[in-house]
C-alpha cells in the first residue's frame, strides 16, 4: 500500500492543483488559450510520508479554443485604415484593404475564420452604393465612375468583420479622393476694364486679373501671360501663384500724344499642365500735364519804337502751342514781372504784346521781355520766350545841371571874383538826359528875373559848360544868398529848354561884435489844464520857441523839451539870430504874470511837494536850474557853434537830447576845454569864467532851502 505525498512544481501552483492521495490534476482558475495555450510542468511523488523515495512526470497539458474573442480592427497609427483613388476612376478600381484580426485558434473549427461586409456604405444621387467590398479578404472597391473630387474628397465607409462562430467588430475606412486635373482655370472676368495716367512709372502695377482653378495642388499651378495686342511691349505681366492673380505692369513709357497709344486691348492668358483661357484687358491712357507750352520762335525782336509812342501800341505777336489736350493743353500768356518792373507793356490771350504805360528811353532804352505761356493742368507748367523791344529816343528832357550845385561867396571880397561850383571847379557844366543828337550844343544864359541877378555875369563857354563872376563885393548880414535862374537850351528837335535855379550862398566873416538881444519861449500843457508863457531875456543872443508840458506827469521830472521853432543859423555874432537864455517871464492861463531875474545865475529847481507838482514857482524854479545847467555844461558844444534841434513827441521812447533831460551832475560841469577848440572860441571861454556865471550849483540849492523853510 501507498503512503507518500503527491505535489506541483511551483511554476503551475497558481493554475493547477494536484490530489496528494490519488494524483488527480485540477484547474484552480479559468485558462486563457489567448494568452497560454499549453502548460508544461513536473508533478514529484514521495513514500513514506516524504520520508522513502521519489518520483516525478513531465505534464503537458493543452488548452483547447472555444470562440470568446470577436473580430478586431486593429490600427496601431492614425489613419491606418486611409484609402487613397483618383477621381473619376473606372467601376471595380481597388481603393484598399480592410484586415480584422481574431484572436481565437483558426485551426479549431471557424472561430477565426472571418467574413467581411460593408454595413454603412455611401450613395450617389440615385441611390447606388459608390463602394463594394470582398467579403474574404476586405477589399474595398469602387462600382461607380463616378468620384468627382471638386464634388467630394473624402468618404467614410462603415466594415463589419464576423468569424464562424458568430462574434463580429467593426472599423470605418476612410477613403480619400485624390486630385485629376480635370478641370481648366477661368478667369473671374471676360474683360477688365482699366485706366492710367501716362505719366504712370515704370514697373507701376496697372490692372489686376484674377483666376480660378477647381482643381488643386500641381494640377491648379496657373500662370498667366499677354498674347496680343502689345505690339510694341508696353506691358508685361508677372503671375501671383498664391493668390493665383495676374499683374499687368507697365514696360516701357507711354505717350498720350501718339494716338495709337491712347487705348491699349491686351489679350491675357492664363493655363495649368493641361488646360487655358484667355480673357481682355482694356486699358484707357489718361492725358498727363507732361509737356510744357513751347513758343515758335523763342526770341522776338520786335524792332525799335520811339519812347513816345501811345500807349495801346502793338509791339509784337508771339506764338506758342501745347501738345496736351484738354485743360493740360489751354494756356494764357503773361509777362514775368522782373522782366517788366515797371509794368509798361502786357500781352493779351492772343499773344499780342502791346504798350500799356508810356516808355521812358532814359530809364530804359532797351526792354527784355520774357513772355511766359503757363497751361492749366496740375502742377502747370510753363515755357517762355524773349522778346527785345528797343526804345529810341525822342528830345523829351531839357538841359540840367550836372550837379546839385550850391555855391559860396564869400562876403566882403572885392568884386569882380568868379563864382566857384565846388571845391574843383569855377565851371557850371550841363548834361542832358537825351541821346547826343537832342543834347548839346547847349545855350546857357542868365534870366532877367530878379534883382537878383544883376549882380551876376555868366558866361556862355558854348561846349556844355558856363562860369559865373559876382559883379560886386556882398555882406551877408543884408542878404544871405542870390537866387539865379539859369535858362538852357538843347539842339534838339524841337529844341528843349528848361530853367534851374542857382543858388550862391552868401559866406560868413566875423565882421560884427556881439549885440544884446531876447527870445519869447510860449510853454503850454496838451490837454489844456494850464498854459505858461515864459519870456527869456539875455544880453548876448536871442531865439524863440515853444514848450509842451505834458498835464499828467507826476513829477517835473518826466517834463521833455519840444522846440517847435528854432531860428538859429550858425555863426557867433549878430551875424546870428540864436540864443542861450538866464531870465524866464512866466505868465498862467488866468492872465497873471512874474518876471524872474536871478542875482549872477539863475536859481536851480527845487521841488515843492506841497505844491503837487503844478505851481507856478515850482516850474519857475525848473526853468532856472535848466538854464543854469545849460551856461555850466562843459562837455556839451556852445550853442552859437553847433546846432541842436530838440524836437519831440508824446510819448516818444527815445528821452529829449536837450538839457532838459541830463542827469549829469553839476560839479562835473567846467569850461576848462574851451581853449583847446581853437582861437575861435577863446573870447567865449573868456565870457564862461566870469564868476558870476560860475555860481556852484550846490549852493544855490541850500540857498533856496533855507529861504522856503524861513
Amino acid at each position: 500500500m501507498f503512503k507518500g505525498s503527491n505535489w506541483i512544481c511551483a511554476n503551475a501552483k497558481l493554475e493547477f492543483t494536484i490530489d496528494e492521495m490519488n494524483g488527480r490534476i485540477f484547474a484552480q482558475r479559468r485558462l486563457n488559450r489567448e494568452v497560454r495555450s499549453a502548460w508544461q510542468f513536473l508533478v514529484l511523488a514521495t513514500d513514506e510520508n516524504g520520508a522513502g523515495l521519489t518520483g516525478f512526470a513531465d505534464v503537458l497539458v493543452e488548452v483547447q479554443d472555444i470562440n470568446d474573442n470577436a473580430p478586431v480592427f486593429l490600427c496601431a497609427t492614425d489613419n491606418c485604415f486611409l484609402g487613397h483613388v483618383p477621381e473619376n476612376s473606372p467601376a471595380d478600381t481597388s481603393i484598399m484593404e480592410m484586415r480584422a484580426t481574431d484572436l481565437d485558434d483558426p485551426k479549431a473549427g471557424k472561430n477565426a475564420i472571418l467574413t467581411y461586409r460593408i454595413v454603412q456604405n455611401v450613395r450617389n444621387e440615385i441611390n447606388l452604393n459608390l463602394f463594394s467590398i470582398n467579403p474574404a479578404t476586405g477589399t474595398i472597391y469602387t462600382v461607380l465612375r463616378s468620384l468627382d473630387r471638386e464634388v467630394v474628397d473624402r468618404y467614410l465607409v462603415v466594415v463589419e468583420a464576423r468569424d464562424g462562430g458568430g462574434l463580429s467588430g467593426t472599423g470605418t475606412a476612410t477613403i480619400i479622393v485624390s486630385d485629376v486635373n480635370d478641370h481648366p482655370p477661368v478667369f473671374t472676368q471676360r474683360v477688365y476694364m482699366a485706366s492710367m495716367p501716362e505719366n504712370l512709372d515704370i514697373n507701376s502695377e496697372v490692372v489686376v486679373v484674377a483666376a480660378t482653378d477647381g482643381d488643386e495642388g500641381e494640377n491648379s499651378v496657373m500662370t498667366f501671360c499677354i498674347i496680343g495686342g502689345d505690339e510694341d511691349r508696353k506691358f508685361f505681366i508677372e503671375t501671383d501663384k498664391v493668390n493665383r492673380h495676374g499683374i499687368v505692369r507697365l514696360k516701357k513709357k507711354i505717350d498720350f500724344e501718339k494716338p495709337h497709344e491712347r487705348t491699349f486691348n491686351l489679350t491675357v492668358k492664363v493655363e495649368d499642365a493641361d488646360f487655358f483661357s484667355l480673357a481682355y484687358c482694356i486699358i484707357q491712357v489718361e492725358d498727363s500735364n507732361d509737356h510744357a507750352p513751347v513758343f515758335f520762335p523763342q526770341f522776338y525782336e520786335a524792332g525799335s519804337m520811339f519812347e513816345d509812342v501811345p500807349i495801346g501800341t502793338i509791339v509784337t505777336q508771339v506764338t506758342a502751342m501745347d501738345l496736351d489736350s484738354g485743360q493740360n493743353g489751354r494756356f494764357t500768356y503773361s509777362i514775368a514781372p522782373e522782366s517788366d518792373p515797371f509794368q509798361q507793356f502786357l500781352v493779351d490771350k492772343s499773344g499780342w504784346v502791346v504798350v500799356a504805360d508810356s516808355l521812358d528811353r532814359e530809364k530804359v532804352s532797351q526792354h527784355r521781355l520774357m513772355i511766359l505761356a503757363t497751361d492749366m493742368g496740375s502742377p502747370a507748367l510753363t515755357g517762355s520766350a524773349i522778346v527785345i523791344v528797343i526804345v529810341q529816343d525822342v528830345n523829351d528832357n531839357g538841359p540840367e545841371f550836372e550837379a546839385p550845385y550850391r555855391p559860396i561867396l564869400w562876403e566882403n571880397t572885392i568884386a569882380p571874383q568868379v563864382v566857384h561850383m565846388n571845391d574843383t571847379s569855377i565851371l557850371l557844366h550841363v548834361i542832358d538826359r537825351d541821346t547826343s543828337s537832342n543834347g548839346g550844343p547847349f545855350s546857357i544864359r542868365l534870366l532877367m528875373l530878379t534883382s537878383d541877378v544883376t549882380n551876376f555875369n555868366l558866361t556862355d563857354l558854348r561846349n556844355g559848360s558856363a562860369m559865373i563872376t559876382a559883379l560886386r563885393s556882398f555882406d551877408r548880414e543884408q542878404q544871405k544868398q542870390y537866387l539865379l535862374p539859369i535858362l538852357m537850351i538843347d539842339s534838339g528837335s524841337p529844341p528843349m529848354s528848361s530853367t534851374s535855379t542857382l543858388t550862391v550862398i552868401i559866406g560868413d566873416k566875423n565882421d560884427h561884435p556881439h549885440a544884446p538881444g531876447h527870445s519869447e519861449f510860449i510853454v503850454y500843457n496838451l490837454q489844456g489844464m494850464f498854459q505858461i508863457n515864459v519870456t527869456i531875456f539875455r544880453n548876448k543872443f536871442r531865439k524863440r520857441g515853444v514848450y509842451h508840458i505834458p498835464a499828467e506827469h507826476e513829477s517835473w521830472e518826466d517834463i521833455r523839451e519840444n522846440i517847435l521853432n528854432y531860428n538859429e543859423e550858425g555863426g557867433g555874432e549878430q551875424d546870428q539870430s540864436s540864443s542861450c537864455t538866464t531870465a524866464p517871464l512866466i505868465k498862467s492861463s488866468q492872465g497873471s504874470q512874474e518876471e524872474v531875474h536871478p542875482t549872477g545865475a539863475t536859481l536851480p529847481y527845487h521841488h515843492n511837494a506841497s505844491c503837487g507838482g503844478h505851481c507856478s514857482m515850482d516850474f519857475k524854479s525848473y526853468v532856472s536850474r535848466i538854464i543854469w545847467e545849460a551856461d555850466n555844461d562843459s562837455l556839451a558844444f556852445p550853442m552859437d557853434t553847433y546846432h541842436v534841434y530838440c524836437i519831440e513827441g508824446m510819448g516818444s521812447s527815445a528821452g529829449s537830447l536837450s538839457s532838459l533831460g541830463s542827469a549829469v551832475s553839476e560839479e562835473a560841469f567846467t569850461y576848462d576845454s574851451l581853449p583847446r577848440w581853437g582861437s575861435k572860441f577863446e573870447g567865449l571861454s573868456e565870457l564862461y569864467r566870469r564868476p558870476e556865471l560860475a555860481v556852484p550849483y550846490m549852493d544855490t540849492v541850500q540857498s533856496q532851502s533855507q529861504e522856503q523853510q524861513q
